[in-house]
């Protein structure tokens, strides 16, 4: 990986390790408020085979634990507990059955890196301020590009079952579009004639030229998505599902991209760590985009006697819609969590981020 990357990468980090040392609970220390019931000043004891759960916009299990009710010093029934934010919906049914909820609101920060092979088709070419025009004649040998994105996300639990996001972001990224065509073509392109159809040719004739295109692009993104999730005991599944529109620099229309994750996985208790959750899945990405630039073609050696600067259009489809993933989410505590994912197969990638869930 590339010494320019390491600032951005440890970024949400950096900016989550503080908080998640200052939030972390001690039950033993923790002030009871001179009101509270005896319900509310004892601990409320943890499930053996539940564990602490929470959201960071890609995996979403629920719900957090399970309660056991915990009797006043009289012996008399405590009374219920209340949950007090707006959302979920239905939340307070949870509730009742013995479950606790995560912090139905998160405000995220992530670094995303990809780097996969593209599909290009519908080139189109023209010479100066000419019209572009079909250049069906035209190969492309390799097209690798790297994608880079900063994204901060806000989202809410709608439903104990359902969330629901928006995020925005700055993207950047690159690569290198092979080209090539036989000079026969090339010539018959700019010239309008055809030396190679006469009785003694030129050298050229028959030759393949090559050139390679760079392709930097940088712009903004937003989009939205909703995450559905569950869990049953230590297993746990989400399904998020996320659609974007990019503005970039070297497309006249906006990208637009689905993506869709299943995960599933399995929830470990770390005591007064909190709980880590360790996922398997894949990811089906899909992205539209016509991508604009321009190449200098070596033809000084043909007829035209000279280099051409040849301006472009194509569309570009990602080659392998679909790669693997392993990831973990370490949730700190109810308000701070940690995630590191990985993406495998011919797209290949990672992703950090932090959450703070209130």
């Amino acid at each position: 990986m590339k010494s320019n990357l390491l600032l951005p990468c440890l970024l949400p980090w950096a900016l989550a390790a503080p908080l998640a040392c200052a939030a972390q609970p001690d039950p033993a220390t923790e002030p009871v408020p001179a009101n509270a019931s005896a319900a509310e000043a004892a601990p409320s004891p943890r499930s053996d085979t539940v564990f602490d759960l929470g959201y960071e916009g890609r995996v979403t299990p629920l719900p957090e634990q399970s309660i056991q009710a915990v009797p006043g010093q009289d012996g008399s029934k405590p009374p219920p507990r209340k949950w007090d934010h707006a959302l979920p919906f239905f939340a307070q049914r949870v509730i009742d059955k013995g479950y606790d909820l995560p912090n139905p609101y998160d405000l995220g920060l992530s670094y995303y890196y990809s780097k996969q092979n593209m599909l290009l088709s519908n080139l189109e070419v023209s010479l100066g301020d000419r019209a572009l025009r079909n250049a069906g004649f035209v190969q492309f040998p390799t097209s690798t590009l790297e994608n880079r994105s900063e994204q901060v996300q806000v989202g809410a639990w709608l439903f104990p079952f359902l969330n629901v996001y928006a995020i925005a972001g700055h993207i950047k990224g690159g690569g290198d579009i092979g080209i090539s065509m036989s000079a026969d073509d090339m010539v018959r392109f700019v010239t309008g004639q055809d030396p190679c159809a006469r009785r003694i040719k030129p050298d050229w004739c028959g030759k393949t030229l090559s050139a390679t295109a760079r392709a930097n692009y940088h712009g903004y993104s937003y989009g939205a998505g909703f995450t559905l999730a569950g869990n049953v005991r230590q297993f746990y599944f989400s399904l998020p599902v996320t659609y974007t529109i990019s503005d970039v620099s070297m497309s006249d229309t906006d990208a637009k991209t689905w993506n869709i994750a299943p995960r599933v996985g399995l929830n470990w208790s770390l005591g007064g760590w909190g709980t880590v959750m360790t996922y398997v899945g894949a990811t089906w990405l899909h992205t539209d985009v016509t991508i604009t630039g321009s190449v200098t073609m070596p033809t000084a050696q043909t007829d035209i006697g000279r280099d051409v600067d040849l301006n472009f259009s194509i569309d570009e489809k990602i080659a392998a819609p679909w790669n693997g993933l392993a990831g973990f989410h370490w949730m700190v505590n109810r308000n701070i969590s940690l995630l590191g994912e990985v993406g495998f197969g011919q797209r290949q990638g990672y992703i950090l981020s932090t959450f703070y869930r209130f």
